[in-house]
């Protein structure tokens, strides 16, 4: 499975996948999460949106070796502290940092926020600044189904983890372990993918 590939562009602004070669804009994890209606974004403000978008930008350049703790100055910066609590306390191994992935099969993309090794298992990690919710466990599934593409291994082969992020600046990490999660996400990816 690692030797397949499509051609697609990226948008970060809207989070957009298009297939190259037809010009088709794929399904993407979150827009298929919500037509499942597994999310809910009219409950989504815009401050959680900012937010949201902060932290993963910060707790992205601290992975990258490209931000330092003592001198960030952001309003999330209690976000950025429970993020390199939780780096120096787990010490994953990162694989890939916030790298679009388009799967040339099942035709969606996703954007898993970390692949990482942690305790000797390669899986995906989530960066979460709000609070955990049911279709978390879902996304991370779609997500470990990306990450066969980058990894080698079947997706139920992955660890799942969803780290929360607090404004006090603490942590707490959760692992998804259920594997019927698997089950639903190919229900949301067919339902959407096929359509």
């Amino acid at each position: 499975m690692t030797g397949d590939v499509l051609a697609f562009r990226f948008n970060s602004e809207d989070h957009s996948y298009t297939d190259l070669a037809t010009g088709e804009e794929l399904p993407h994890i979150t827009g298929m999460l919500e037509k499942a209606g597994l999310i809910d974004s009219t409950w989504m403000t815009e401050d959680g949106r900012a937010r949201g978008t902060a932290v993963h930008e910060l707790t992205k350049q601290f992975d990258l070796d490209a931000l330092d703790v003592e001198t960030c100055r952001s309003p999330f910066r209690p976000y950025l502290l429970a993020h390199a609590k939780a780096m120096s306390i787990l010490r994953p191994t990162m694989l890939a940092i916030e790298e679009a992935i388009v799967h040339p099969v099942l035709r969606f993309g996703g954007r898993p926020d970390r692949l990482i090794i942690l305790n000797g298992v390669k899986g995906v990690w989530e960066i979460k600044s709000g609070a955990p919710e049911r279709a978390h466990a879902i996304q991370l599934a779609m997500q470990s189904i990306l990450a066969e593409l980058r990894t080698g291994l079947p997706a139920a082969a992955h660890a799942r983890y969803a780290c929360y992020l607090k404004p006090s600046g603490k942590f707490s990490v959760e692992e998804f372990t259920d594997r019927r999660d698997f089950d639903r996400a190919r229900e949301v990816i067919q339902r959407c993918c096929t359509a």
